[in-house]
């Protein structure tokens, strides 16, 4: 089979049209959604860009990687079964790897080890979109590939992640829109120690309302509530946000970031448009599966602070997009409910095509989940990441999602464990644990528990014993 997937690195779920965002326009992606299978709940497992690459490349022997995360030695791996032995285990290389990224945001050396070509279709200096070159490209790389059976086409784009390139029109437009509601994610002010209150929340797609009023903002961020966007007063996007912490309370920098960030993702959206339009051409639609995902979602002030600065697994960061479009949109429309996480994508891509995945792997092939054969075979799922001195773990049950801090840094106030309520408390904003000491405790239990055993079968692996 032919097997097109894109990882669109740095795209959180919640800002998707078919992960209920209904103020940012992305209508070929929901399009895209209409024909292919969606899995809702699609939870990383260690949320940053290298340990994305290996649990996609099958290369992660850990069901789920604890503090310390261990990076080191892959080069020396042997490549996945659709690399090294080719599609279909037949001896074919037509395994092909674009990078339409920049180079500051590559990934390690053994990542572009094994594939057939690893195809550059870069951001250029004189471009008017970072994916212009893709575009440009794409229709000869497509023709290259036309009388090929059997092949992986991975494109990788970092367009969701800053600096960004902003359309100017695009951005304005979401200036305009007073009448949309406000970005999700948005939260107030919660004192994450107190009891919840029974008023907020409500349901999944509830978004917690602020203050009419803004409050004072800062310098740096110009007022977007109600700015005029003629020629000589025109509000710039907040196109370079540093990582680090953001004050929540300046709701004015809040809509400078998350318009500007809202412009990005319906620009991305055209220009995917664009290339799935291609595919359609070429009858790609008919004979390939599709695929696009991500390897985090990029923080964007929602708990305090932009980009991978502190290792706090909420929705935001570890909620992933998934969707899988099989041949002739079959099995359209449907939603797949239990988790899944991206050691899932090599099996499920082994099984696309043809070659064996390796046994004793911690993920599991999503095409039974696809066709409605078979239920998630998790229960619940597992996040751990390490920043700097700072780290974290995570569990997610169908009810509960549980947060616990195993590192601080010096100099950070006290992270306490969080316990939030699920789904009804999509966003993460009231921390339930004082009402729920006994749950909170069994949870943490229960998550540290799998974290040990986790330690025990990464040590396994590198020692070669069996699983």
């Amino acid at each position: 089979m032919r097997v097109i997937a894109f990882a669109l690195n740095g795209c959180p779920a919640g800002w998707l049209g078919a992960y209920g965002n209904d103020w940012v326009g992305t209508p070929h992606l929901d399009r895209l959604a209409s024909e292919a299978v969606t899995f809702d709940r699609h939870i990383s497992d260690c949320p940053e860009p290298t340990a994305a690459r290996r649990a996609w490349l099958g290369r992660e022997g850990n069901p789920s990687p604890p503090p310390p995360l261990r990076r080191e030695g892959l080069p020396t791996l042997a490549p996945p079964p659709f690399l090294g032995e080719g599609v279909g285990g037949r001896g074919s290389s037509t395994t092909i790897l674009v990078r339409a990224n920049h180079p500051d945001t590559d990934g390690p050396d053994w990542f572009y080890a094994g594939w057939g070509e690893v195809f550059d279709a870069r951001p250029q200096a004189d471009d008017t979109s970072p994916l212009e070159a893709l575009l440009r490209a794409f229709p000869a790389l497509l023709d290259r590939l036309r009388d090929v059976p059997d092949y992986l086409l991975w494109i990788e784009t970092d367009r969701l992640i800053p600096p960004w390139d902003v359309q100017q029109d695009v951005f304005e437009a979401y200036l305009e829109d007073e009448e949309a509601p406000a970005p999700e994610g948005r939260v107030e002010e919660v004192n994450e120690d107190e009891e919840p209150n029974d008023e907020v929340a409500e349901d999944e797609e509830s978004v917690l309302e602020v203050d009419e009023e803004p409050h004072d903002s800062s310098d740096s961020a110009p007022s977007t509530r109600h700015s005029s966007t003629s020629e000589d007063e025109a509000v710039p996007p907040f196109a370079d946000p540093p990582t680090g912490p953001f004050d929540r309370a300046d709701l004015d920098a809040w809509d400078w970031l998350h318009r500007t960030f809202a412009a990005v993702v319906t620009k991305l959206d055209a220009e995917l448009g664009a290339l799935f339009d291609l595919l359609r051409e070429r009858g790609l639609d008919r004979s390939a599966a599709w695929l696009v995902t991500s390897d985090f979602g990029y923080p964007l002030g929602e708990h305090g602070q932009i980009g991978l600065h502190r290792p706090w697994l909420h929705e935001e960061l570890v909620h992933l997009p998934l969707v899988l479009r099989l041949p002739n949109a079959e099995h359209a429309g449907r939603r797949v409910p239990g988790f899944t996480q991206p050691a899932d994508v090599f099996p499920t891509l082994c099984a696309l095509l043809g070659s064996a995945s390796p046994t004793g792997g911690r993920g599991f092939s999503l095409l039974p989940l696809a066709r409605g054969e078979a239920p998630s075979a998790r229960a619940f799922a597992i996040t751990a990441l390490e920043l700097g001195d700072a780290a974290e773990i995570a569990l997610r049950t169908h009810d509960t999602a549980l947060l616990v801090a195993t590192r601080t840094p010096a100099g950070d106030p006290p992270r306490e464990p969080l316990l939030y309520e699920k789904p009804d408390d999509r966003w993460e904003v009231n921390n339930v644990r004082q009402g729920n000491i006994d749950r909170a405790d069994e949870l943490e239990a229960m998550l540290r528990e799998e974290i040990q055993k986790s330690v025990h079968r990464g040590e396994r692996s590198e020692r070669g014993e069996s699983q």
